[in-house]
Protein backbone atom coordinates (compact mmCIF):
# COMPACT_ATOMS: atom_id res chain seq x y z
CA UNK A 1 0.00 0.00 0.00
CA UNK A 2 1.41 3.35 -1.00
CA UNK A 3 1.97 6.38 1.19
CA UNK A 4 -0.30 8.35 -1.11
CA UNK A 5 -3.12 5.83 -0.61
CA UNK A 6 -2.66 6.11 3.16
CA UNK A 7 -2.94 9.89 2.97
CA UNK A 8 -6.11 9.80 0.90
CA UNK A 9 -7.55 7.07 3.14
CA UNK A 10 -6.82 9.14 6.24
CA UNK A 11 -8.57 12.18 4.76
CA UNK A 12 -11.50 10.08 3.57
CA UNK A 13 -11.79 8.37 6.95
CA UNK A 14 -11.88 11.72 8.76
CA UNK A 15 -14.74 12.86 6.52
CA UNK A 16 -16.53 9.51 6.76
CA UNK A 17 -16.23 9.47 10.54
CA UNK A 18 -17.62 13.00 10.77
CA UNK A 19 -20.54 11.98 8.56
CA UNK A 20 -21.04 8.72 10.55
CA UNK A 21 -20.70 6.77 7.30
CA UNK A 22 -17.42 4.93 7.79
CA UNK A 23 -19.00 1.47 7.49
CA UNK A 24 -20.92 2.39 4.33
CA UNK A 25 -17.83 3.88 2.73
CA UNK A 26 -15.77 0.88 3.80
CA UNK A 27 -18.27 -1.38 2.03
CA UNK A 28 -18.19 0.78 -1.10
CA UNK A 29 -14.39 0.75 -1.14
CA UNK A 30 -14.35 -3.04 -0.67
CA UNK A 31 -16.66 -3.42 -3.67
CA UNK A 32 -14.48 -1.09 -5.74
CA UNK A 33 -11.38 -3.00 -4.68
CA UNK A 34 -12.98 -6.19 -5.93
CA UNK A 35 -13.89 -4.54 -9.22
CA UNK A 36 -10.30 -3.36 -9.76
CA UNK A 37 -8.70 -6.78 -9.34
CA UNK A 38 -9.02 -7.68 -13.01
CA UNK A 39 -6.16 -6.68 -15.32
CA UNK A 40 -8.69 -5.19 -17.76
CA UNK A 41 -10.02 -2.78 -15.14
CA UNK A 42 -6.50 -1.73 -14.14
CA UNK A 43 -5.54 -1.18 -17.76
CA UNK A 44 -8.67 0.88 -18.37
CA UNK A 45 -7.84 3.21 -15.49
CA UNK A 46 -4.11 3.55 -16.04
CA UNK A 47 -3.53 3.09 -19.77
CA UNK A 48 -2.53 6.21 -21.70
CA UNK A 49 -4.39 4.74 -24.70
CA UNK A 50 -7.76 5.33 -23.00
CA UNK A 51 -9.12 8.81 -23.60
CA UNK A 52 -10.05 11.16 -20.78
CA UNK A 53 -13.70 11.29 -21.86
CA UNK A 54 -13.99 7.49 -22.07
CA UNK A 55 -12.29 7.07 -18.69
CA UNK A 56 -14.64 9.69 -17.20
CA UNK A 57 -17.71 7.79 -18.41
CA UNK A 58 -16.38 4.53 -16.94
CA UNK A 59 -15.56 6.19 -13.61
CA UNK A 60 -19.01 7.77 -13.46
CA UNK A 61 -20.56 4.32 -13.93
CA UNK A 62 -18.26 2.86 -11.28
CA UNK A 63 -19.16 5.59 -8.81
CA UNK A 64 -22.90 5.46 -9.49
CA UNK A 65 -24.84 4.26 -6.44
CA UNK A 66 -21.89 4.70 -4.11
CA UNK A 67 -21.73 7.10 -1.17
CA UNK A 68 -21.20 10.73 -2.16
CA UNK A 69 -17.79 10.85 -0.48
CA UNK A 70 -16.63 7.87 -2.57
CA UNK A 71 -17.91 9.58 -5.73
CA UNK A 72 -16.05 12.75 -4.71
CA UNK A 73 -12.87 10.75 -4.09
CA UNK A 74 -13.07 9.20 -7.56
CA UNK A 75 -13.56 12.66 -9.06
CA UNK A 76 -10.61 14.15 -7.17
CA UNK A 77 -8.33 11.27 -8.10
CA UNK A 78 -9.37 11.57 -11.73
CA UNK A 79 -8.82 15.33 -11.74
CA UNK A 80 -5.37 14.96 -10.17
CA UNK A 81 -4.46 12.00 -12.43
CA UNK A 82 -3.90 9.68 -9.48
CA UNK A 83 -6.30 6.88 -10.29
CA UNK A 84 -3.73 4.25 -9.24
CA UNK A 85 -4.57 5.24 -5.64
CA UNK A 86 -7.94 3.51 -6.11
CA UNK A 87 -6.14 0.15 -6.17
CA UNK A 88 -4.64 0.65 -2.68
CA UNK A 89 -7.14 2.81 -0.84
CA UNK A 90 -9.39 0.01 0.46
CA UNK A 91 -6.71 -1.75 2.54
CA UNK A 92 -5.57 1.58 3.99
CA UNK A 93 -9.15 2.65 4.82
CA UNK A 94 -9.98 -0.78 6.26
CA UNK A 95 -6.94 -0.57 8.53
CA UNK A 96 -8.10 2.82 9.84
CA UNK A 97 -11.63 1.50 10.34
CA UNK A 98 -10.39 -1.45 12.40
CA UNK A 99 -8.08 0.81 14.42
CA UNK A 100 -10.96 3.13 15.27
CA UNK A 101 -12.90 0.16 16.64
CA UNK A 102 -9.94 -1.17 18.62
CA UNK A 103 -9.76 -4.25 16.43
CA UNK A 104 -6.98 -5.95 14.51
CA UNK A 105 -6.90 -8.77 11.98
CA UNK A 106 -4.56 -11.70 12.06
CA UNK A 107 -3.82 -15.18 10.84
CA UNK A 108 -3.05 -18.41 12.64
CA UNK A 109 -0.85 -20.72 10.56
CA UNK A 110 -0.69 -24.37 11.60
CA UNK A 111 0.40 -27.71 10.18
CA UNK A 112 -3.12 -29.07 10.39
CA UNK A 113 -6.56 -27.46 10.18
CA UNK A 114 -7.56 -25.90 13.49
CA UNK A 115 -10.80 -26.77 15.23
CA UNK A 116 -13.26 -24.14 16.40
CA UNK A 117 -12.27 -24.49 20.07
CA UNK A 118 -8.56 -24.17 19.22
CA UNK A 119 -9.22 -21.08 17.14
CA UNK A 120 -11.20 -19.50 19.98
CA UNK A 121 -8.29 -20.14 22.38
CA UNK A 122 -5.90 -18.52 19.91
CA UNK A 123 -8.24 -15.52 19.52
CA UNK A 124 -8.21 -15.09 23.31
CA UNK A 125 -4.42 -15.42 23.42
CA UNK A 126 -3.94 -12.97 20.55
CA UNK A 127 -6.29 -10.54 22.29
CA UNK A 128 -4.18 -10.69 25.45
CA UNK A 129 -0.96 -10.23 23.50
CA UNK A 130 -2.19 -7.31 21.40
CA UNK A 131 -4.60 -5.67 23.84
CA UNK A 132 -7.23 -5.42 21.10
CA UNK A 133 -10.13 -7.42 19.78
CA UNK A 134 -8.67 -9.85 17.25
CA UNK A 135 -10.29 -11.40 14.19
CA UNK A 136 -8.23 -14.46 13.34
CA UNK A 137 -8.25 -16.39 10.11
CA UNK A 138 -7.01 -19.98 10.27
CA UNK A 139 -4.53 -20.90 7.53
CA UNK A 140 -3.37 -24.44 6.83
CA UNK A 141 0.40 -24.19 6.24
CA UNK A 142 1.99 -27.61 5.66
CA UNK A 143 5.50 -26.11 5.91
CA UNK A 144 4.89 -25.56 9.63
CA UNK A 145 6.16 -28.72 11.28
CA UNK A 146 4.11 -28.29 14.44
CA UNK A 147 2.79 -25.55 16.67
CA UNK A 148 1.23 -22.28 15.55
CA UNK A 149 2.49 -19.08 13.99
CA UNK A 150 0.30 -16.04 14.83
CA UNK A 151 0.42 -12.89 12.75
CA UNK A 152 -1.57 -10.17 14.51
CA UNK A 153 -1.42 -6.82 12.78
CA UNK A 154 2.26 -6.33 12.05
CA UNK A 155 3.43 -8.57 14.93
CA UNK A 156 4.59 -12.16 14.53
CA UNK A 157 4.35 -14.65 17.39
CA UNK A 158 6.14 -17.79 16.31
CA UNK A 159 5.38 -20.87 18.38
CA UNK A 160 6.27 -23.40 15.70
CA UNK A 161 8.54 -26.39 16.09
CA UNK A 162 10.72 -25.04 13.31
CA UNK A 163 11.33 -21.85 15.28
CA UNK A 164 12.08 -23.80 18.46
CA UNK A 165 14.56 -26.00 16.60
CA UNK A 166 16.28 -22.96 15.08
CA UNK A 167 16.59 -21.35 18.50
CA UNK A 168 18.01 -24.57 19.93
CA UNK A 169 20.52 -24.77 17.08
CA UNK A 170 21.63 -21.18 17.68
CA UNK A 171 22.14 -21.85 21.41
CA UNK A 172 24.12 -25.03 20.70
CA UNK A 173 26.35 -23.20 18.22
CA UNK A 174 27.07 -20.46 20.78
CA UNK A 175 27.73 -22.84 23.67
CA UNK A 176 31.32 -23.34 24.70
CA UNK A 177 32.69 -26.81 24.32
Amino acid sequence: MSLLAKRYATALFALADAAAAADTIGGDLAALHGDFQSPEARALLTSPDVGVAERGVVLEKIGHGRHQLVQNLIGVLQHRRRLEVLFDIHPAFHELLLESRGEVEGTAESARPLGEAELEQLVALAGKLSGKTVKLTAVHAPEVIGGVRLRVGNQLYDGTMQSALEQLEARLLQASI
